[in-house]
Parts: structure tokens; C-alpha cells; sequence
């Protein structure tokens, strides 16, 4: 009997350690799937990161390439406008460039007028019917068969006082000249509704005006080629 007493409290006591143990793995167990549970969220979040990082990647990508085919159909056209014009960019009587991200034909202020008036000589009146005949034709059509491109007509100064003339400013003298070289384009043919005349005074200086040859660089009549509303970046998109 006392045999049967020591063997069964061993076996008690084997029992004890035995669920003591158990209980250890057991908690052990537990610990481990909290961290592969807490591993797995921070795998899942990262995972989820990556992805949105990968998607504004390729919408960026998608927008780069876009600005790149813009960009080349700009070179395109501009490689165009040199040819159109090669005997005037030839003699320096018109400048293609790519300025704000519009195409510009930039016409030297002292080709076309007199010092201090808004009246064309007669070889400027030629060179605006020149760069008109050309214009005239050119660029997309409407259902109608009417040429749609459109153009600004931007006059610039440089930022000297005006003496003698009958001009209040020379932003004044710079909206005047515009509007004589538009009225003069749309003599030569082109549609008046494709034509917007401005005046940027000596508020757009291609120069700082620290120089005589930065003052005659910034008197000048820019013909500014105008996007197409398909052109245009579609608010739509914005987010």
C-alpha cells in the first residue's frame, strides 16, 4: 500500500510538471503567433504601401510620357514654323521659339515700327503680311472648314520713359502696336476671331534692361501660337 501511495503521488507529481511544461509551450505558442500575427499586419501594410507607391509611379509615368509627346509634337511644330519662315529667321527679321511653353514668333520692335509710334513702316507692313499669308492657312479646321488655331499678338518694351510721343506708357504704346500688327494680319487674310491682341509693356523682358542690346531684345512683337482646349490638362484629372 505504501508503495501504491509513493507511486501514484510521483505520478501526480510527474503530472504536475508535465502540465507546467505544457502550459510554458502553450504560452510560448501563443507569444509566436502574436508576432507572426503582428508580422503579418506589418508585411500586409507594407504590401499595401508598395502597391500605392507602384500606382502613383505609373501615373507619373503616364504623365511624363504624356508631357513628352507634347513636347515633341512642340519641337515638331516649331522645326515647322523655322521652315515656313526660313528667310526671315534667316535675316533676323523673326525668331522661333519655345517661350512658357507656347510657340512664339518674335518679331524685333525696330523691323516693324518707328521709334515711339504704333504705325508700321512700309518693309514692316511687308513682313506682317508675310508672316499673315503664311498664318492664314495654317493648323486645324472646323466642321465648317474654318482654321481654328489661334493666336496671341503680344507687344513688349523695354523699360525706358517714353519721350515725344503721344502715348501715356509704354504698356499703352505696347497694346497699341499689338493691335496695329493684328489689324494688319487680318488684312493679310487671317480671321479676326483667331486673333487676340495684348500689350505686356516692359512687364515681360526677355533682358534686365542693363544693357542697349537687353533693350532691343525686349522690344519686340511676339505672335504666340494658343493651345487647343484638347491641349489643355483636364481639371477632371485633378485630384
Amino acid at each position: 500500500a505504501v508503495d501504491a501511495r509513493a507511486t501514484a503521488t510521483k505520478l501526480a507529481s510527474d503530472a504536475e510538471a508535465s502540465l507546467g511544461t505544457c502550459k510554458k509551450d502553450l504560452d510560448t505558442a501563443s507569444k509566436a503567433a502574436a508576432t507572426c500575427t503582428t508580422e503579418r499586419g506589418a508585411l500586409e501594410k507594407a504590401s499595401k504601401t508598395l502597391g500605392e507607391q507602384l500606382k502613383t509611379n505609373k501615373d507619373q509615368l503616364t504623365e511624363l510620357a504624356k508631357v513628352l509627346e507634347q513636347n515633341k509634337a512642340q519641337l515638331a511644330s516649331a522645326a515647322q514654323f523655322k521652315t515656313q519662315f526660313a528667310k526671315m529667321v534667316d535675316s533676323g527679321a523673326i525668331e522661333v521659339t519655345n517661350r512658357h511653353g507656347n510657340i512664339v514668333l518674335s518679331l524685333p520692335a525696330q523691323v516693324l515700327f518707328p521709334s515711339g509710334v504704333a504705325e508700321l513702316s512700309d518693309d514692316g507692313k511687308i513682313k506682317v503680311h508675310e508672316i499673315g499669308f503664311t498664318l492664314k492657312d495654317k493648323g486645324p479646321k472646323d466642321d465648317k472648314g474654318n482654321y481654328t488655331a489661334r493666336y496671341l499678338v503680344v507687344g513688349h518694351s523695354d523699360n525706358q520713359p517714353l519721350r515725344s510721343s503721344s502715348y501715356k506708357d509704354n504698356w499703352e504704346l505696347s497694346t497699341a502696336r499689338a493691335l496695329t500688327v493684328t489689324r494688319e494680319l487680318v488684312a493679310a487674310g487671317m480671321n479676326p476671331k483667331n486673333l487676340l491682341p495684348s500689350g505686356a509693356g516692359e512687364h515681360d523682358p526677355l533682358g534686365s534692361n542693363s544693357s542697349v542690346k537687353d533693350m532691343s531684345r525686349n522690344r519686340r512683337i511676339e505672335i504666340v501660337l494658343m493651345p487647343a482646349i484638347s491641349e489643355l490638362p483636364d481639371p477632371k484629372e485633378k485630384k
